[in-house]
């Protein structure tokens, strides 16, 4: 004959399985509301600012800083093209210089360089500058954060 090991429910046992379900789920909660909270989804994220720079004639191939949304930024003519970037460095948040006598952007933290474009070149940045997108209307240049 087989011993059959049957484990008898006790009501302190049912008890505690009826009460974990709802703590689990009220532990959990809040850390799914601050999950939607910290990166909601992009439906609900709030558009970015626009932002009018200057005046089209006071651009040149030479950068023109700003302060876009708080933040160091800068824009110049590339051609018939402007060029719009924050000068945050996207490695520690330091803030970039240009180099105008080698066209690029020098991070002075950790040796981060990137190019007359916002791309990694050399050194520890994870990822290019971020881009500001850049336009004319009625002879004033205007830019926008990218929206990725």
């Amino acid at each position: 004959m087989e011993n059959e090991h049957k484990q008898e429910v006790t009501r302190r046992r049912f008890l505690t399985m009826v009460m974990g379900v709802p703590l689990a789920v009220g532990a959990s909660t809040p850390l799914v509301l601050a999950g939607g909270v910290l990166n909601p989804p992009k439906s609900l994220r709030p558009t970015p600012p626009q932002m009018a720079v200057a005046k089209v004639e006071d651009i040149k191939d030479k950068p023109m800083e700003f302060i876009y949304d708080g933040y160091p930024a800068v824009i110049f003519l590339k051609g018939k093209e402007y060029k719009a970037f924050s000068r945050v460095c996207t490695h520690l948040g330091c803030i970039v210089k240009w180099n105008e006598a080698e066209n690029k952007f020098e991070c002075p933290c950790h040796g981060g360089i990137f190019d007359a474009d916002g791309n990694v070149v050399k050194g520890p940045p994870p990822k290019p500058l971020e881009r500001l997108t850049a336009w004319v209307e009625e002879g004033i240049v205007l830019v926008r954060q990218e929206v990725s």
